[in-house]
């Protein structure tokens, strides 16, 4: 029961967590999370969008990047998540990738202008 407790309290301080950034940040500033190797997942504030027939808050999004890119996914919920994670184990994606660094690999080479 304790455990259920301590769980339930360290989700709540992310969670307060969260909200601070969503007061302190400024549109598009973004807070890095994490680096695995060369991706790094960081939080970015996304600013309201106005549209002709309605008005998007300002939220809060996960954006996975290369390190040496500014470009990258936003991921804004829980199953667009699911649906990268899904989409990148896949194993047709596994076997294309490893094509393409065959292909890369021969033909790597470095050609100097004079």
């Amino acid at each position: 029961m304790a455990d259920a407790q301590a769980g339930g309290s360290e989700g709540e301080s992310i969670s307060n967590k969260i909200e601070n950034l969503m007061d302190a940040m400024k549109d598009w500033e973004r807070k890095p999370i994490i680096q695995v190797g060369n991706v790094i997942v960081e939080v970015v504030k996304l600013p309201k969008k106005e549209g002709r027939k309605r008005v998007e808050p300002e939220k809060l999004s996960l954006h996975v990047r290369m390190a040496d890119s500014f470009r990258g996914v936003l991921v804004a919920s829980h199953d667009d998540l699911r649906d990268l994670v899904d989409a990148l184990s896949n194993k047709v994606v596994t076997e294309v990738i490893e094509a393409i660094e065959k292909v890369n690999k021969k033909r790597r080479r470095v050609e100097f202008k004079l």
